[in-house]
């Protein structure tokens, strides 16, 4: 049993994820000209080696299924939408080297998606401000979401306060007065512990606190500690092999009688997301086990666009099985708002009227986006803290990106 669930375990998907030059109109695309196709370019590593592959390859299966659903409905303001999907192999050092590339010896693109990681999308910040070009992007660091450094950037996943805050009022509607967390030491991890011990002060709840490293095949002593503190939930943060592992020693130490919750990055890894052999839903390594996933990757769950994500659905099927779950295909999103800005602002190539617009979009605008509410201010450009977009339900196996309804 030790070698089967070592073997899923291996193979499971992981997910880790200056100035403010004003556009250079002269080099951008005509916006009056309808002949001329409005440009998307996509930095994306689907041939990178290892799982994170998966990750990317859904990140551009996403964009392509938003071109396919807006060149259905007329274009952009007219423009017929073309996607060039340059592969970056997920490494930093590339990314930056196939931009300056591509920017030096092609037509301005009127919108960049930079990478499916923080990594890959942290240094083409810079490059993709100079150029004074549009950007909507699915990568999650804190650093990305800097009005005054990155005037034409904005994010799409949900913050990772708005997570913790889901988390605090889980906890707390349930009466669980202490909670204790075992997270990963990598950048993404720690954002989110950060958040998550905020949250939990505010709300009164206790906490305790261990952290495992990427390499630890055995939490067994890290777990002892916590169980000894008498949480009320145990919250387990990261993804892919390590989440296996943590499972695999809280059932070593008998301690299931008390529910895990996983982390967003955990619920994308196919250990949660598949039954046995290929994953570990249904087993005892799961029981009582939840994840916290997106609203709109819930069957009958209230979503802000019910229509939009069917549509979306539909979109990605036609470019590939759905393999894995919403919450990986931000990018989708990332278009459409891109599109709508244009749309309200009359132009393709001018990103900052459309970043000043983008500033007053909230839940009650209405676009093609599926995946959840936005809300962008001045201030940030990163969604505003909204808990109801995100829920908390049983470990179950994933359908077509969709977890069936829960009670």
């Amino acid at each position: 049993m030790r070698k089967r669930f070592g073997a899923i375990i291996a193979a499971a998907a992981l997910t880790v994820s200056a100035c403010s030059p004003a556009p250079d109109n002269d080099a951008a695309p005509a916006g009056n000209d309808t002949s001329e196709p409005y440009r998307i370019v996509q930095l994306v590593g689907q041939n990178q080696a290892g799982p994170a592959a998966l990750n990317a390859k859904a990140a551009a299966q996403a964009v392509s299924a938003a071109v396919d659903v807006l060149n259905a409905n007329g274009g952009i303001l007219g423009h017929k939408v073309e996607l060039e999907i340059i592969d970056d192999g997920g490494d930093p050092t590339q990314a930056v080297t196939k931009l300056q590339q591509r920017l030096s010896s092609g037509p301005k693109p009127n919108l960049v998606l930079p990478g499916n990681t923080s990594a890959e999308a942290l240094p083409m910040a810079p490059i993709i401000t100079e150029a004074g070009i549009l950007s909507v992007q699915q990568a999650s660091s804190t650093a990305l979401d800097d009005p005054a450094k990155y005037p034409y950037m904005f994010k799409t996943p949900p913050v990772p306060e708005t997570w913790a805050k889901s988390l605090a009022d889980y906890a707390k509607d349930r009466g669980i007065t202490k909670v204790a967390m075992l997270s990963g030491k990598d950048a993404f991890s720690t954002a989110t512990a950060v958040a998550t011990v905020a949250a939990l002060q505010t709300a009164g709840i206790a906490l305790s606190a261990e952290t495992y490293a990427a390499q630890d095949l055995d939490m067994t002593a890290q777990l002892e500690r916590l169980k000894a503190t008498s949480p009320g939930l145990l919250y387990v943060v990261g993804g892919g092999a390590p989440i296996g592992y943590a499972l695999e020693s809280r059932v070593k130490i008998n301690w299931t009688d008390v529910p895990l919750l996983t982390d967003a990055t955990a619920s994308v890894t196919s250990l949660l997301t598949q039954a046995a052999p290929a994953g570990m839903v249904g087993t005892d390594q799961t029981k009582n086990t939840f994840v916290h996933v997106l609203a709109a990757a819930v069957q009958g769950a209230e979503q802000p666009n019910a229509t939009g994500a069917d549509t979306m659905i539909a979109a990605l099927k036609k470019h590939g099985d759905i393999t894995l779950p919403l919450n990986v295909f931000f990018a989708y999103d990332a278009v459409m708002l891109a599109a709508k800005a244009a749309e309200a602002t009359g132009t393709i190539t001018d990103a900052a009227v459309q970043s000043k617009w983008l500033e007053t979009v909230t839940p009650d605008v209405k676009g093609h986006w599926a995946l959840t509410a936005y809300k962008f201010t001045p201030a940030s450009h990163g969604p505003a803290v909204d808990a109801s977009g995100v829920k908390i339900i049983p470990v179950t196996v994933l359908k077509e990106g969709r977890y069936p309804a829960t009670r």
